[in-house]
C-alpha cells in the first residue's frame, strides 16, 4: 500500500490539512481535506482534536509547515560548500543577526546565487511545542517546513532555471510574498495584506455587514469596480512594489520580477487580478497545483474545496517525497525523536524493492546465459561446417583446431603451398608464368598443382596456336626445365581448346 501523509498548513486564523497518497514516481491522489477556524475552535489543540474526529487522519504521519510569523529569515554568505562546514559555522553567522540566544535557536539554510545562503531560523522551543502537540493528537511529525518555501519548492520545480518572479500567498490578515531569482528562492516578506481587509472593503462600499460581504465574495457576487476595495488593492500593490525596489537596492533581487503567481483565498479576487496586472504588466498565474502536478482527488471533495485553498496544504503533503528542497527543522537534536514514517511499512517496501531487483538481476543472469549459449551453439555450428569443408574425409568433429593443423602440416609437405622442392615459392612461380605468357594470347588457367618440383596447369585458349605459343614462352623461364603440352581438346561450346601443360623445375 503506497505511504500516506497528512500535509498539515498552519496559519494564524485557520489549519488546513489534506490526506495524501503518492502513486508512482510523480503522481499521487488527494483523500481527504480539512479547513479548521482556529478561532471558532477554540485554539490549536482544539483545532487538532477536532482534526482527529475524521478517522481518515488518526495515526497518520504529518508534514507540518508553519507560519512566517514564527520564522526570522537571512541571507548569509560563506567561502565554502560543504553542508557539514556550512552547518557547524552557520550558528555564529547567524548570532548578530537574530533576536534570541543562538542556542535557542534551530537553522536550516537553501542555496541562492552567487554563493549565498538563505536562511530560516526558528525557535527552538516553539520546534518542541509544536511537535508536542501534533503527536499528541495525529501521528509522527516528520517534516516542518515553512508555509512559504514549502509551495515555492513545488511551483519552482516547473519553472527554468533561469527564472525570476514573485509568489504572492494572500492570508486571511497578511501576504506571503517569496520572491526566486534564478530557479532559487532569495526572500521572503510578510506584507499586511489578506482577505480580511478586501472583506471589510467590500462591506463599506456596498454598505452591508462583514459576513455578507465575506459571502458576497466568495460567490464573486461584487460590482467590477469599488472605490474602498480598489484603495486597498492598489496600496497593496504599492507596497510590493515598493519592496521590490528595496530588495534590488540593497542586492537581495538583482532583476524586476517577469511572473506573478497567487494562491490563496483571494486568489481569484477579480479586482486585486486586475491591479496586480494593471501595476507591474507581467504575465499572472492563479496557482492550481492540483491540476499542474496532474493529481487525483476523490470526487466526494473534488467540488467542496477550491484548489487556491488547498495548494498550500498540499505542498506540505508533497514535501513527504520532494527531498532537500526547501527548509526541514525536523533534524540535529530533533531527528532522534523523528520515528517518520512507519518503520514496518518501510521495511515492507524495503523487501518489495529487494525483491524485484533480485528476481531482474535473475533474469538479466538467465538471459545472458542463454545469449551465451547461443552465441557459443552458433560458433560450434560454424566451426563444424569450415572442418568439414576442409576435411570432408573426416569421420567426425573431435578436436578440430589439430586436425586442421595436422592436414595443413600434410597439404604443406606433399604440395609444397608455400614453396616447392628446389626453394621455390609458388608465389614466385605464379609471378614468373603470368610474366612470360603475352597478354595477346586469351589464355584461362582453370586448375594449378605444385608437387615435388613439377608443376601441372589446366588451361583454356582459343586455339592450338596459341597452346603452341604459351609452352614456347614458358619454356623461356629461369625456373623451368622442360615444359610439355599434355591433352588437348576441344571445350564443351567448341570454340575454344582446353588443354594441359607440364612443367619440371630445374
Amino acid at each position: 500500500m503506497p505511504q500516506t501523509v497528512i500535509g498539515l498548513d498552519i496559519g494564524q486564523s485557520t489549519i488546513k490539512a489534506v490526506l495524501f497518497t503518492k502513486k508512482g514516481l510523480t503522481g499521487g491522489r488527494i483523500l481527504a481535506f480539512e479547513t479548521l477556524d482556529i478561532s471558532a475552535c477554540g485554539g490549536i489543540e482544539p483545532v487538532l482534536k477536532k482534526l482527529t474526529e475524521n478517522k481518515s487522519f488518526s495515526k497518520i504521519p504529518c508534514c507540518v509547515c508553519l507560519p512566517l510569523t514564527e520564522v526570522m529569515f537571512r541571507q548569509v554568505n560563506l567561502p565554502f560548500h560543504d553542508d557539514n562546514k556550512i552547518r557547524k559555522t552557520l550558528a555564529f553567522e547567524l548570532e548578530p543577526l537574530i533576536p534570541l540566544p543562538i542556542d535557542e535557536v534551530a537553522a536550516d539554510y537553501l542555496t541562492i546565487p552567487d554563493d549565498g545562503l538563505f536562511v530560516a531560523a526558528l525557535a527552538k522551543k516553539s520546534i518542541r511545542d509544536w511537535i508536542e502537540k501534533i503527536e499528541g493528537n495525529l501521528g509522527n511529525v516528520s517534516i516542518i517546513d515553512v508555509s512559504s518555501t514549502s509551495l515555492a519548492a513545488q511551483i519552482l520545480s516547473d519553472r527554468s532555471p533561469s527564472s525570476c518572479g514573485v509568489i504572492l500567498d494572500i492570508g486571511a490578515v497578511s501576504t506571503a510574498a517569496v520572491f526566486y531569482e534564478n530557479g532559487a528562492i532569495v526572500q521572503i516578506r510578510s506584507l499586511a495584506f489578506g482577505g480580511n481587509q478586501i472583506t471589510q472593503a467590500l462591506a463599506n462600499d456596498m454598505s452591508v455587514e462583514k459576513d455578507e460581504a465575506e459571502q458576497l465574495k466568495i460567490k464573486a457576487n461584487y460590482p467590477a469596480s469599488c472605490a474602498k476595495v480598489d484603495s486597498v488593492c492598489s496600496h497593496f500593490c504599492s507596497e510590493l512594489k515598493n519592496t521590490i525596489e528595496y530588495m534590488k537596492l540593497n542586492g537581495a533581487l538583482q532583476n524586476d520580477p517577469a511572473h506573478i503567481t497567487i494562491t490563496g483565498g483571494c486568489a481569484l479576487f477579480v479586482p486585486l487580478q486586475k491591479e496586480l496586472k494593471n501595476s507591474f504588466s507581467i504575465p499572472l498565474e492563479v496557482l492550481d497545483l492540483l491540476r499542474s502536478k496532474q493529481l487525483e482527488i476523490d470526487e466526494n471533495i473534488v467540488s467542496k474545496h477550491p484548489p487556491q485553498i488547498m495548494n498550500t496544504a498540499l505542498a506540505a503533503a508533497m514535501r513527504a517525497s520532494a527531498g532537500r528542497k526547501s527548509f526541514n527543522f525536523r533534524q540535529g537534536e530533533f531527528a532522534t525523536q523523528n520515528a517518520g514514517f512507519d518503520i514496518k511499512e518501510q521495511l515492507k517496501w524495503l523487501a518489495v524493492v529487494a525483491g524485484i531487483v533480485f528476481f531482474l538481476a535473475a533474469v538479466n543472469q538467465f538471459l545472458d546465459y542463454r545469449l551465451q549459449t547461443q552465441n557459443l551453439a552458433g560458433i560450434k555450428k560454424h566451426i563444424a561446417f569450415l572442418f568439414k569443408k576442409n576435411l570432408p574425409e573426416a569421420p567426425a568433429v573431435i578436436d578440430p583446431v589439430p586436425q586442421l593443423q595436422t592436414k595443413l602440416a600434410e597439404n604443406k609437405k606433399s604440395f609444397g603451398f608455400y614453396e616447392g622442392a628446389q626453394d621455390v615459392p609458388v608465389v614466385d612461380l605464379l609471378k614468373e608464368i603470368s610474366g612470360l605468357i603475352s597478354t595477346s594470347h586469351d589464355i584461362v588457367i582453370n586448375d594449378f598443382s605444385y608437387e615435388n618440383s613439377t608443376v601441372s596447369i589446366k588451361a583454356q585458349a582459343k586455339n592450338i596456336d596459341d597452346v603452341t605459343a604459351v609452352k614456347n614462352e614458358l619454356r623461356q623461364s629461369k625456373y623451368f626445365k622442360d615444359v610439355t603440352i599434355g591433352s588437348t581438346s576441344l571445350a564443351k561450346d567448341g570454340s575454344k581448346v582446353d588443354f594441359d601443360l607440364r612443367v619440371e623445375l630445374k
